[in-house]
C-alpha cells in the first residue's frame, strides 16, 4: 500500500530572468512502513523533491498524494493538520539555541496542538526513546552533533507522525555517530511503524538502511528499485558513477611497473557468490597463475557486492581458455588496459616527485 505517491511532480524556480527546473516530471511511490531512499550527487534536486511531500516546496506541476488523498492544493488549517502526520529532520539540526532540550520538544508539541497536560510525559518519553533522558535541561550548545540530531529526531516525532522525512540527516556527522543515528532510525521504523523517506549522497547510508531507492540527476529520477538490485547492477551512468565512487578500486600504482606479463582483469560478483573457489579451480584446471592485486567487498543488508582485480598469467595457448572460464562464471568481467595503468602510475609518481 502506497502511503506517498508523487505523480509527474515538477518544481520550477524563477530567479530574475533565469528559470531553474529543480525537479522534472518525477513519479514514485513509497510503501507504508518502508525506508525509502533518494540518492544523488549535490544539486540533483533531492532536497527540493523531498520538501514537496509536506509542501515546504509546492509543485509547479503534477500531484502529491498522501494516504491516497491529493494534498497538492492544501492551505491553512488543512495544511497544518497534514504536517502533524509528517515529521522532518534537517541536516543542520534546526534547534532553538537559547532554550533547553525539553523546551525544544515542547515547542513542537505546542505548535502541533498536543494536549498541554501531557507535554511533560511526552517529552520524557521521547528523550528516553532517543537515549537522552538526562539532557532534558541541557542547552543545544552543550551537545555533540549526534546528540543534537537525536533531539531533532525526538522533536520530529513529537506529534506521533506517520511519516518521517530526513534531509541529509547524517552528512554532518562522523562515521561512528552516523551508524548510531541510522540504528535509531531503523528501530523507530521497526517499532513504531513509521514510514521514512531519507535523502543522501552517502552510499554508506543507502546500503545500511534503505529498502528501496531512487537515484536523481539534474532533477530527474533516472533509476529506482530494490536497493541491492539498483547498486549491484546499475544501468544509468549516474548510478554507475555513484557505485564506482563507493565500490571502485584500482591497481595500486606502485605495483604496475613490477607486474609480470599477463592480463589484468576486474571481476565482480554479487549475492551469495564467492570468487575464491573459482579462482583456485581455474588456476588448477588451466595451469595458469592468478594473483589478486586488489579486492573489496561491501554488504547491502545481508547481500554482498564484491570486486577483485587479478593478474592472470601463463602459457599463451591456455590463457584465453582460462579467461573465458572466468568470464562465464562472474557477474561482471572487464580486462584492464596495461598501458593506461602504466600511464596512471607514471603520472602518480610525477606528482609525488613534485611534492617532494
Amino acid at each position: 500500500m502506497s502511503v506517498i505517491e508523487l505523480d509527474d511532480v515538477s518544481v520550477t524556480f524563477h530567479e530574475g530572468k533565469r528559470t531553474v527546473e529543480a525537479v522534472k516530471h518525477v513519479s514514485l511511490n513509497v510503501e507504508k512502513g518502508e525506508i525509502f531512499g533518494i540518492v544523488g550527487f549535490s544539486g540533483a534536486g533531492k532536497s527540493t523533491l523531498v520538501r514537496t511531500i509536506n509542501l515546504l516546496e509546492r509543485p509547479t506541476g503534477g500531484k502529491v498524494l498522501v494516504d491516497g488523498a491529493d494534498i497538492t492544493g492544501l492551505k491553512g488549517a488543512a495544511l497544518r493538520e497534514l504536517r502533524k502526520k509528517i515529521g522532518f529532520i534537517f541536516q543542520g539540526f534546526n534547534l532553538i539555541t537559547n532554550v533547553t532540550v525539553g523546551k525544544n520538544i515542547e515547542f513542537a508539541l505546542k505548535a502541533g496542538g498536543y494536549p498541554k497536560a501531557q507535554w511533560d510525559d511526552r517529552i520524557r518519553e521521547l528523550l528516553k526513546l532517543v537515549g537522552l533522558e538526562n539532557k532534558i535541561d541541557s542547552y543545544p550548545s552543550s551537545l555533540s552533533g549526534g546528540q543534537k540530531q537525536r533531539v531533532s529526531i525526538a522533536r520530529a516525532l513529537a506529534n506521533k507522525p506517520e511519516i518521517l522525512l530526513c534531509d541529509e540527516a547524517t552528512s554532518a556527522l562522523d562515521l561512528e555517530t552516523t551508524e548510531g543515528i541510522l540504528a535509531l532510525l531503523q528501530r523507530i521504523n521497526r517499532e513504531l511503524g513509521i514510514t521514512i523517506v531519507f535523502i543522501t549522497h552517502q552510499l554508506d547510508v543507502a546500503k545500511q538502511i534503505f529498502d528501496r531507492v531512487a537515484v536523481m540527476e539534474n532533477g530527474v529520477v533516472v533509476e529506482q528499485g530494490n536497493t541491492f538490485d539498483v547498486f549491484s547492477a546499475p544501468k544509468h551512468p549516474t548510478t554507475k558513477a555513484l557505485v564506482e565512487r563507493y565500490l571502485g578500486i584500482q591497481v595500486p600504482p606502485q605495483l604496475v611497473p613490477s607486474l609480470p606479463a599477463g592480463t589484468i582483469v576486474e571481476l565482480r560478483y554479487k549475492g551469495d557468490a564467492a570468487l575464491e573457489p573459482l579462482i583456485s579451480r581455474v588456476a588448477q584446471d588451466y595451469g595458469v597463475s592468478i594473483d589478486v592485486l586488489h579486492a573489496n567487498v561491501e554488504y547491502f543488508g545481508s547481500l554482498a557486492i564484491g570486486i577483485l582485480i587479478v593478474l592472470v598469467s601463463g602459457a599463451k595457448e591456455r590463457l584465453p581458455q582460462a579467461l573465458d572460464e572466468l568470464r562465464t562464471h562472474v557477474f561482471s568481467y572487464r580486462e584492464l588496459d596495461r598501458a593506461k595503468l602504466a600511464a596512471a602510475a607514471e603520472s602518480s609518481e610525477s606528482v609525488e616527485n613534485k611534492e617532494a
